[in-house]
């Protein structure tokens, strides 16, 4: 693709959850593609930042901490005089509310470019139509349209290539030579259990009774979880008794995508795990409960499989998912048999 304008200091927004975070990476690698001379900068939550240090797309990551240090009305006005202060040429803005996008136009940078969608998007410089109906690493991807003379999507998505995240090799080989000594020759598969929206979560005593099935059959359980995750997992241990390798409340996000790696098959709700470990080649069970495949936020990787239950008319019941269910019958993840699951980790088995 040939550029229409020179850049030379970019900055890309998203301080979203991990998972949009992580699905920005192929328009960052295009970014850099086609600008390889320009400083890239990335703006994500802090909590996620070191996820993204060490990757040779990225130049800088910089942190909003839009619920602490630059909270509200002041805080925004302080984080804006230091984008300012970096000069930016050009910032793309993959956020779509009101606050990011009076940020950025406070930043001053030379263009500004983001969705039309978003709101008080008549204040960027150029904008692009969100197609709901495609991958959101393709939308995000679409974000190049201004940018390039002969932009096609299949172009921009070869560009892009797989999602990135920081992988330490030294680390992997260590994590390997540990799992290897404690369970010799067999399967490992990784359970992450948790997700910011409860209705997007599989019941807790399913996914024990999952573990317990897998441990009886031969395989080596691993449990991934952040210290947000202890609700899920107190009620998943008054349920699974049986040997595991614990890596839960002790990962720093930096070191994440390496032990994800490290695992045969993870099985996981739809969060952000599933979205780190497709920049891995570990085999991904996606699990859909109040979401929908096609909102846009399935696995970016052939290696992996979606369970569901397709015969629900409420699906999907929102954006995100939520709290409750609204039929309060919550069959979206009641009624998958984990037996179903079972399956399909043994057919990868084989």
């Amino acid at each position: 693709m040939k550029t229409v304008s020179t850049f030379n200091n970019i900055l890309i927004f998203n301080p979203a959850f991990l998972g949009d975070a992580v699905l920005s990476t192929p328009l960052i690698k295009a970014v850099k593609k086609l600008y390889p001379s320009a400083i890239i900068t990335f703006t994500t939550r802090p909590e996620y930042a070191e996820l993204f240090t060490d990757i040779d797309i990225i130049d800088t990551v910089l942190p909003f901490d839009k619920y602490g240090k630059y909270k509200g009305f002041f805080g925004t006005l302080k984080f804006a005089k230091i984008l300012r202060e970096k000069k930016f040429d050009l910032i793309i803005n993959l956020h779509r509310y009101m606050r990011s996008t009076f940020l950025l136009k406070r930043a001053k940078p030379k263009i500004l470019i983001g969705f039309k969608s978003a709101s008080l998007s008549f204040l960027f410089d150029k904008s692009v139509y969100r197609d709901k109906s495609i991958h959101e690493v393709h939308r995000n991807l679409s974000l190049l349209e201004p940018l390039v003379e002969d932009y096609t999507l299949a172009s921009a998505i070869e560009l892009g290539g797989k999602v990135i995240t920081r992988f330490d090799r030294s680390l992997f080989s260590k994590i390997k030579l540990y799992q290897s000594t404690i369970s010799p020759n067999k399967k490992l598969v990784g359970l992450a259990i948790g997700s910011v929206w409860k209705t997007k979560r599989y019941p807790p005593e399913q996914f024990a009774e999952l573990a317990s099935i897998l441990y009886l059959s031969n395989y080596t359980i691993v449990l991934f979880g952040s210290s947000a995750d202890k609700e899920a997992y107190d009620e998943f241990f008054k349920y699974y008794k049986y040997p595991y390798i614990d890596y839960l409340y002790k990962i720093d996000i930096k070191d994440l995508s390496t032990f994800i790696a490290s695992v045969d098959i993870l099985v996981s709700n739809d969060s952000g795990p599933v979205h780190i470990a497709s920049s891995t080649i570990t085999t991904i069970i996606d699990i859909f409960g109040a979401t929908v495949p096609q909102q846009g936020f399935s696995p970016y990787t052939d290696n992996s499989y979606i369970v569901e239950n397709l015969d629900l008319p409420c699906r999907p019941c929102g954006a995100h998912g939520g709290n409750k269910c609204p039929k309060k019958h919550f069959k979206c993840m009641n009624d998958i048999d984990y037996n179903e699951i079972k399956a399909i980790i043994d057919k990868i088995g084989e």
